[in-house]
């Protein structure tokens, strides 16, 4: 388990590095530059922030239809992923620590991990946004959605051999298929 957990936890400090490491170089030399103006100049002769809104926002104007699509779906997977672990977290309220309860409301009247299938649509929205022609979002995705697919059926599988109510026609992750 401990192993499965590094590995976890690796993956999600990876990941977001390997997707902006095509913008490392500008970045770093954009900090770079900063901290070499502070130097020189020093604190005083540095000139205040102004921030022009409509310079911040301008860039939203130019993204396309893909993007915008990709950004609804990955917030409305966010946002649910969010509930779903709200509801996960109330279950243990005025319990005791080994007490398990079967998760009721939502999409768990359908399926056991629907926290899973939140967050692979989080990177369903990544992909449709990134237009489908980045292969490391691509490599990404079928990742997440092997990964959670396992881990997923094996949560399933817990959940029926603890609990003799368990609900027959719940799924693992996917509503009426898997």
């Amino acid at each position: 388990m401990h192993l499965f957990m590094s590995f976890h936890a690796s993956f999600y400090t990876v990941a977001p590095i390997s997707l902006g490491i095509s913008c490392a170089p500008e970045a770093l030399t954009y900090a770079r530059d900063q901290i070499l103006e502070l130097i020189l100049k020093g604190k005083e002769q540095m000139p205040n922030i102004q921030i022009d809104w409509v310079l911040v926002f301008k860039p939203f104007l130019y993204l396309e239809w893909q993007q915008w699509i990709g950004a609804v779906i990955f917030f409305w997977g966010w946002l649910h992923q969010h509930y779903c672990h709200t509801i996960l977290g109330s279950l243990r309220r005025n319990r005791r620590a080994d007490e398990y309860v079967i998760p009721h409301g939502d999409w768990f009247a359908y399926v056991s991990c629907p926290h899973y299938l939140a967050e692979i649509i989080i990177y369903l929205g990544i992909l449709v946004a990134s237009g489908g022609s980045d292969v490391t979002i691509w490599l990404l995705f079928l990742f997440v959605v092997s990964n959670l697919a396992f881990a997923a059926a094996e949560t399933h599988r817990w959940y029926h051999e603890k609990f003799d109510d368990y609900p027959k026609d719940r799924r693992a992750f996917i509503p009426f298929i898997y």
